[in-house]
């Protein structure tokens, strides 16, 4: 019985972060993909997805915008995308 009862709870751990994301999220990463200039998406897919997560902003700003405004959150994310991090 206490399985049941825990069920919902473990399964908001297990979904997937994209399935929780929410309209604002997704056109927000969106627009973030698209301001990034890499061939590859799922890399830029990565990144915008970490600092969705992480930085509480809907201003749509532009990727230049986004490094100055969060440097250590930008620095972070930009490593877990798999993106070389210039010294």
């Amino acid at each position: 019985m206490r399985l049941l009862l825990a069920l919902p709870l473990l399964l908001i751990f297990f979904i997937p972060a994209a399935a929780q994301q929410s309209a604002k999220d997704k056109e927000w990463i969106a627009h973030c993909i698209s301001q990034i200039s890499e061939t590859n998406k799922s890399r830029a897919r990565a990144y915008c997805g970490c600092m969705a997560g992480t930085v509480d902003t809907s201003e749509k700003l532009r990727q230049t915008e986004l490094e100055r405004s969060f440097p250590s959150v930008h620095q972070e994310c930009f490593k877990k995308a798999g993106f070389k991090v210039p010294n």
